[in-house]
């Protein structure tokens, strides 16, 4: 819990900008050029809402007045109404996309501001836990490697369960990586023989 609580705040402060990033990766925006396109694109469909409405209004009076026929007004009426509408569903997706993204932001300022209230995380703190944490999820048990490996998963606050990015592993680091493993399985072997032969002592001694 403390690695997650440290790994996550320092790279959060070390370099903001790739934090805010991976904040949003869960998000449809995820760049601040794309929000301002979407944005300019939200406004530019409100003006054209706007003189739809000022056109069928007008388009009403003509009709009412008999300077249009009936047909052709019916015709382009269907035509502003159904404009009107396919904009009004791109609005609201837009307006929606752009909410998740400030959203977004914003939770990665909240853990930002939360973080550089500690400058020590070498020991887990009640206060810690209770600012930091927001749930964790124990799997079950997997012993499908021969040993017996559980995963928690830690979800933060503001910003959920957050993988850093990390390098590809070196062939050094694999290596070490494969020797811990057989030097665990070996020490695991010993001492189920170890247990073994004790039982079989004490049964014999009956």
């Amino acid at each position: 819990m403390l690695d997650a609580i440290r790994e996550a705040s320092t790279y959060a402060l070390s370099d903001r900008e790739a934090f805010t990033r991976q904040v949003r990766e869960a998000s449809e925006i995820r760049q601040k050029e794309a929000a301002r396109d979407l944005k300019r694109q939200v406004s530019q469909d409100k003006r054209r809402c706007a003189e739809l409405d000022g056109l069928i209004k007008k388009l009403y009076e003509a009709y009412a007045t008999g300077k249009m026929p009936e047909k052709r007004y019916e015709m382009l009426s269907a035509d502003y109404e159904r404009e009107q509408a396919e904009l009004e569903v791109s609005i609201a997706e837009g307006e929606k996309k752009l909410a998740v993204f400030e959203n977004d932001t914003d939770r990665a300022e909240q853990f930002l501001a939360l973080a550089r209230k500690y400058t020590d995380f070498t020991e887990l703190t009640t206060p810690m836990i209770y600012e930091f944490v927001d749930k964790t999820v124990v799997h079950a048990p997997d012993r499908s490697t021969g040993e017996r490996v559980q995963e928690v998963d830690i979800y933060l606050k503001f910003i959920g369960k957050f993988d850093i990015p990390r390098p590809e592993p070196t062939a050094e680091e694999l290596e070490k990586l494969e020797k811990d493993r057989q030097r665990r399985a070996y020490n695991r072997e010993k001492s189920h023989r170890c247990s073994l032969r004790k039982k079989q002592k004490e049964a014999a001694a009956v």
